[in-house]
């Protein structure tokens, strides 16, 4: 059974993998097994690491679509959102677009380098949560070099429109960069379909990887031959045609002397020795997302956040940026109760918290409430629990 992958439900109703997801049973133990083995055994050498790293490579892009060799790691949605952004070569004069509602990380990334660089940063404001097409189109012209979007925003769910944003952006020559921490691993992702020209994910949320240190950044392949990453280092580089343990070993080679770069995105990787234990718990929580499948976990997720809906509309709660349109709904529901004020649904999940009920408090851009985010393992039973506590601390 699924849940049995997750202990920590026979004490808790979970329910804000928005903000951290749960770490299953699978992927703490291969860590542990590989900590052991590690003790008992020593390190293992290089070529260990560089199968284990392509075959989680294969894995990440299996969940979204991509080619191996469009993936790379981070070790977080803002540490590879920061190392995109400098790779299209900002520079002054240039502006980038970005979003009023965007996660703090990510305007702190984008405003902090373009403040260094000189380049403008242009915010579209949002109409009750959602961002009108026209808007974002006035906010470009010819000197835009990017966009930069959650493709679903934090704080009430919503999915950007990210059809029309791809051909904004091709309109002007922009690229399109997506902060998909809400989005991969939740709700349906296909780089194919999307289109988007690099996109990043921590593995803390609905990648059910949280504290292993590990996310996922793609890249377009037709851009791998034009971007400059940072400074290089050896795990960026191919192994040399002397195999390394020759190399090593060679009295008469150059060090600085440099090898041929990977020509995949992995060459944007770790430069130095990857966080294998990371890695190889970050992979299994990857494998248990492929082995149920992204369509199934879509249907499921979106399947409770309509019976939340419901059973809000039922208790005359408000629902936050509310859509009856289901191609923007994403595992994300916000809601506030009409009759009490904003401040009381923050001492609410205060409350949830003490009876083993966890969601979040959110709010940005003058928009809040209480922040329900339900995951693969979640049922409709955890819902109906939550609003039965909430019903009684509301009377």
């Amino acid at each position: 059974m699924l849940r049995e992958e997750f202990p920590v439900l026979e004490r808790t109703v979970y329910l804000n993998t928005a903000g951290y997801g749960l770490v299953p049973r699978r992927a703490v133990g291969k860590i542990v097994s590989t900590v052991r083995r590690l003790l008992e055994e020593g390190p293992w050498n290089s070529s260990f690491e560089e199968k284990i790293l392509n075959e989680a490579r294969r894995e990440a892009a299996k969940l979204i679509g991509a080619k191996a060799e469009e993936v790379f790691f981070t070790t977080s949605t803002t540490t590879g959102l920061s190392k995109v952004v400098t790779m299209v070569g900002l520079k002054k004069g240039d502006n980038v677009v970005s979003f009023d509602l965007e996660f703090p990380g990510v305007a702190s990334v984008v405003k902090t380098y373009c403040s260094k660089v000189g380049c403008e940063v242009r915010v579209v404001r949002h109409r009750n949560g959602f961002y009108s097409v026209e808007d974002i189109e006035k906010a470009v012209d010819e000197k835009t070099k990017a966009i930069v979007a959650s493709s679903v925003q934090w704080v009430n769910g919503l999915v950007m429109p990210l059809k029309e944003m791809r051909e904004i952006a091709d309109r002007v020559g922009a690229y399109l960069i997506l902060d998909s921490i809400q989005h991969i691993g939740a709700i349906k992702f296909n780089v194919n379909e999307i289109k988007p020209d690099f996109a990043v994910a921590g593995g803390e949320k609905w990648l059910l990887s949280t504290w292993f240190g590990v996310g996922l950044a793609y890249v377009r392949k037709e851009l791998l031959s034009e971007l400059e990453g940072p400074p290089y280092g050896l795990h960026d580089m191919e192994e040399p045609a002397e195999t390394w343990s020759q190399y090593w070993f060679n009295p008469d080679k150059d060090c600085w002397k440099l090898l041929k770069l990977k020509k995949t995105a992995a060459r944007f990787e770790w430069a130095g020795t990857p966080p294998m234990l990371g890695v190889l718990g970050f992979m299994e929580s990857l494998k248990l997302l492929n082995e149920i499948g992204i369509n199934k976990i879509h249907y499921h997720n979106l399947s409770l956040k309509e019976k939340l809906i419901n059973i809000i509309t039922e208790l005359n709660g408000e629902i936050v940026s509310f859509t009856e349109n289901k191609g923007e709904w994403s595992g994300i529901t916000t809601f506030k109760s009409k009759n009490i004020s904003l401040k009381e649904h923050y001492n609410i999940v205060a409350e949830l918290k003490k009876r083993n009920i966890i969601v979040a408090a959110r709010g940005a851009g003058g928009l809040g409430g209480i922040r329900v985010s339900p995951h693969l393992y979640n049922t409709v039973d955890d819902l109906e629990k939550l609003f039965e506590v909430i019903k009684g601390l509301t009377r």
